[in-house]
């Protein structure tokens, strides 16, 4: 494809390229670069692009996309923003995969994410249609599992370069519908920009991910700006930041909610069956259906209700959305019981925010028989303002902690555990530390009990952990199964 081509609605401040060069990639990564390529000098935390443009010219680049003039006399094209150009630039590579698809939902928020995005997966299969799916867990296309781990890259919402080669593939590969996460990280970083959604939806809003994003309210603004890319965005009310996404949506706006009668999307007469699932009634202005999830927790009437207003927007009927969510027995790594031989359960659960944690142990609590016996750790190199209010809550909230290691990466996890530890009440004995994630396991079902709830909180889906000498297999699944296997 030529270059002229490669840079239509790219916004450019100067042109030295010859707009006839035939364009055969484009990366920021100088390891990608290959005979015809463009390589794209972004600005990042630790490294600036712009001191390797030479590497990329010596690996085959024909022209450099930038924000500053280069020092060296090479072909560039210079443009305000070089990550939004990129995605840009990688969407007219691929023929604008986007415009592919019958349906696309974006789904933002801090906690919910991947629940509502396989509620909305299996909906979709129902009316028949072939789905992609992008998110924590796994990229599918339809049941083939498309995964990027190799090049360390399986992220929430992906790279620039894996998003558009995976919507091509999605798009030859006759995807009718495309779900997928969308993280903040994603949002501000113009990762996907140049992506259109028939929906986006909004899930909630608590601390997360500040380390990145330095303060709340610019993680809200990131969050927000999912609504500047699609024709109508889904907005729980019952959140405190829905005003501000309201606000500064740049699409239409519906809302859903458990508590306000004005919302267009209502759950009502909700019933908690324990273990067993949640059941209510969807009211719309001119709808009503009952809904049935086998997951427990009113976050799943949430995010069943998110799933639904999506596909109600969206044209499906009742039928296909109430077998679609009833389909829902399993989300991985969410309140996802590990079938053991005991006289108690086993809990494996991603919650890693105060939120998730909260909402998590309070569900629990309404079907655990004795006791709840919370293990958990919190992330290294991450947020470490959460920390201390995690510790105090889930002592509070817990009959028994075990705290420990949780993806520690460059940080000494004595350190991530003193910062937890730091939070506790100082009277209470309700927790013990164990660093070793193994052995704490261990522990927790060594003095689990009749009738108790052994609760592994913050890996869920992950079946790894990172710490300084790099990333690791562990899968508390196969460590839980292998304990009785013992």
């Amino acid at each position: 494809m030529e270059l002229r081509a490669i840079l239509c609605d790219v916004e450019t401040v100067k042109i030295t390229a010859d707009l006839n060069l035939e364009i055969k990639g484009i990366t920021d990564n100088t390891k990608r670069i290959r005979e015809g390529f463009i390589f794209c000098a972004c600005k990042g935390a630790r490294f600036d692009g712009n001191t390797f443009i030479p590497t990329a010219f010596e690996g085959g680049a024909v022209c450099v996309v930038t924000e500053t003039v280069p020092l060296t006399d090479v072909p560039y094209v210079l443009v305000k923003d070089v990550r939004r150009a990129l995605s840009l630039m990688l969407s007219n590579l691929y023929s604008r995969p986007q415009d592919s698809f019958k349906v696309s939902v974006g789904i933002t928020g801090t906690n919910g994410k991947t629940s509502t995005s396989v509620m909305l997966k299996n909906i979709f299969e129902q009316a028949g249609m072939k789905v992609g799916l992008i998110g924590t867990m796994k990229y599918l296309i339809g049941d083939e599992e498309y995964n990027s781990e190799s090049e360390g890259n399986h992220l929430t919402t992906p790279d620039s370069e894996n998003f558009w080669s995976l919507l091509a593939l999605m798009r030859d590969k006759g995807v009718d519908a495309l779900v997928m996460e969308v993280s903040s990280h994603a949002l501000e970083l113009h990762k996907i920009d140049g992506m259109r959604f028939n929906v986006g939806v909004f899930t909630n809003l608590t601390r997360d991910h500040l380390d990145f994003h330095g303060d709340f309210e610019n993680y809200k603004n990131a969050k927000a700006r999912l609504f500047s890319m699609c024709d109508v965005g889904i907005v729980n009310e019952d959140d405190s930041a829905s005003e501000f996404m309201k606000e500064t949506a740049k699409c239409l706006v519906k809302t859903y909610s458990i508590d306000r009668n004005s919302s267009d999307f209502t759950a009502k007469n909700t019933r908690f069956k324990g273990a067993d699932g949640v059941e209510y009634e969807l009211l719309g202005s001119d709808i009503l259906f009952r809904i049935k999830v086998n997951i427990p927790g009113n976050f799943t009437v949430y995010n069943s209700l998110a799933a639904a207003s999506a596909a109600l927007t969206l044209g499906l009927g009742y039928d296909t959305i109430t077998k679609g969510l009833l389909a829902t027995s399993r989300v991985e790594g969410r309140v996802d019981r590990v079938d053991v031989d005991a006289p108690y359960s086993v809990i494996i659960d991603f919650a890693h925010t105060p939120d998730a944690m909260e909402n998590v142990i309070k569900t629990v609590r309404g079907f655990a028989g004795k006791r709840i016996i919370t293990l958990f750790g919190c992330g290294g190199d991450r947020d470490k303002t959460k920390r201390p209010i995690m510790g105090k809550m889930a002592t509070d909230m817990s009959d028994m902690v075990i705290i420990t290691s949780d993806n520690s990466r460059t940080e000494d996890t004595e350190s991530i555990v003193a910062d937890i530890v730091s939070g506790i009440d100082e009277k209470k004995k309700n927790f013990e530390v164990i660093v070793d994630r193994r052995d704490a396991i261990h522990r927790a079902m060594d003095m689990a009990q009749e009738g108790d709830v052994v609760l592994l909180l913050g890996k869920g889906h992950e079946e790894y952990e990172i710490d300084k000498n790099g990333k690791h297999p562990f899968s508390e699944r196969d460590i839980v199964t292998k304990y009785f296997e013992r």
